[in-house]
């Protein structure tokens, strides 16, 4: 039997999951030999365009590697990028090349006409029986999961059901001898993912909610009748891979991070992590949760675990927006409730905003402005601008409204809002009053102002309350220059990080 190689390709995320256990699944594969190349990293939110160095590196790698397969994990805001290196590897190998991830998943059409295969949802299954075909000369046309490209004759093949058992697929791999990351114009072999203080886990797939910004409002009925979308690993296993990764040479974890959108929805799964984490792991851990699926009593067994901080997004302070347009059905009330009782017991609570939103009013946002001074102070938030992603339900009402234009999410504009950065940032235009009652959000998310004088900036419309709006909104611009996610600070922030990547 002939050793069959495959290359995975990461793009700008180091810490990316799919790939990582996809090498730990195809390394378990006997005749097959993975190697991971992850190519480039969004170090501290910054994207930036690969050089003709860095494009050079992973040819020259491609070369060295021989693969019978190129598997590319394409996130939309990457597409041009996956398209570049899939020209460049056609123009310098005979390997067939395999797009995976969201973007296939949600526009297979338009992918399939640029790679030979695309695999739509799980790929754990499809590449394995992929690889096997290959490595025995069979051909591969009928795998569930994947379409094929086969001399302009598309064949699409079926979904497969969804992986039930998560605790069946292997841990992600690290500090692999077949890993390569390549980005500042180098390539290096050692992964970023150990130096990081965090210690990521992923302890489940799906979202039990299917918010119309979220790619699960497209993937989840996607999957309908192929099993249970939500899934959670056991217990033991997510302990069982922590203390794997502790093994590493060269950790310096401080806190597990879980990076599921909702951790731990089910009592009896709460119930079990309480008993054991805490003995075993002896480590503080961060959380995402859904406002509604927080209650006190489950809220106490995280925080005897050692819960340190929990991530909420809440994306406006408005009810009405974010009941009727993201279909988020918490109030502000209760938001305010669960504030103080996580407060209260000493964790650290975070929300996710969103800005540059067409839906909001000038009155949505002040009533968001007076929704923020009703939460503990300091504030710890993510202040996101809206994407629009192909397929999601909230794009296809931006489209419809006339808020934006096909044009706006095409595969280069995408990659262009991701390099201008996902965060907001103040801006100075356009000069209206909308625009400057999100720049004070800003400066009230991130602490810089008081209440006292944003309330009187938006109480009424004086002259010298237009004066105190004018001079509030060229603070937050000034301020976010030195604070900003594309200020000062943040660069420094930036070339740190890099260098401790290296």
């Amino acid at each position: 039997m002939e050793e069959c190689n495959v290359v995975l390709v990461s793009l700008y995320r180091t810490q990316n999951f799919a790939i990582r256990t996809l090498h730990s699944v195809l390394n378990d594969v006997k005749g097959i030999k993975v190697f991971s190349i992850f190519f480039k990293e969004s170090w501290a939110n910054v994207v930036t365009k690969p050089t003709v160095t860095e494009e050079r590196l992973f040819v020259q790698k491609i070369i060295d590697l021989n693969p019978a397969v190129v598997c590319i994990s394409v996130l939309s805001s990457y597409v041009p990028i996956a398209k570049r290196l899939t020209t460049l590897i056609k123009e310098n190998s005979s390997a067939l090349v395999c797009w995976g991830g969201v973007h296939p998943t949600i526009c297979p059409e338009s992918c399939i006409k640029v790679a030979d295969i695309i695999c739509i949802g799980e790929g754990e299954g499809a590449l394995i029986d992929l690889m096997v075909r290959l490595r025995d000369g069979n051909e591969y046309f009928d795998i569930y999961n994947l379409w094929i490209n086969h001399k302009g004759t598309i064949i699409k093949n079926p979904l497969r059901p969804l992986i039930q058992d998560l605790d069946s697929i292997p841990f992600p791999s690290y500090c692999s001898d077949s890993f390569f990351f390549i980005d500042d114009n180098r390539i290096s072999r050692n992964d970023p993912a150990i130096l990081d203080d965090r210690l990521q886990v992923m302890g489940a797939r799906g979202c039990p909610f299917a918010c119309p910004f979220c790619v699960n409002s497209v993937t989840k009925p996607l999957f309908k009748n192929l099993g249970n979308y939500t899934r959670i690993r056991s217990v033991r296993n997510i302990i069982d891979e922590i203390k794997q990764q502790l093994t590493f040479s060269g950790n310096c974890k401080k806190t597990v991070v879980f990076n599921e959108e909702v951790f731990g929805w089910k009592k009896e799964w709460v119930d079990d992590f309480s008993l054991h984490y805490n003995k075993e792991v002896e480590m503080p851990f961060d959380i995402c949760y859904n406002p509604k699926v927080v209650t006190p009593e489950l809220f106490a067994k995280l925080v005897s675990s050692g819960l340190n901080e929990i991530n909420m997004g809440i994306q406006s302070g408005s009810d009405n927006i974010r009941n009727n347009l993201f279909k988020r059905q918490e109030k502000n009330s209760e938001i305010i409730k669960i504030d103080k009782f996580i407060t209260d017991s000493g964790v650290r609570a975070a929300f996710d905003l969103i800005a540059d939103n067409p839906y909001e009013t000038e009155e949505t946002l002040k009533e968001t402005i007076n929704f923020l001074f009703q939460l503990t102070k300091p504030l710890h938030f993510n202040y996101f601008r809206l994407q629009y992603f192909p397929t999601y339900p909230l794009t296809q009402k931006a489209l419809i409204d006339g808020y934006i234009q096909t044009e706006d999410i095409t595969d280069e504009c995408l990659f262009e809002n991701a390099t201008k950065r996902m965060m907001y940032d103040p801006k100075l235009f356009p000069f209206t009053t909308k625009n400057a009652l999100q720049n004070i959000i800003w400066l009230i998310v991130w602490n810089h102002t008081k209440e006292s004088i944003v309330k009187y900036a938006i109480s009424d419309n004086s002259l010298t309350a237009k004066i105190c709006l004018i001079y509030l909104n060229f603070k937050a611009v000034f301020l976010g220059k030195i604070f900003g996610k594309g200020g000062i600070k943040r660069k420094i922030e930036y070339f740190k990080a890099k260098r401790r990547g290296r």
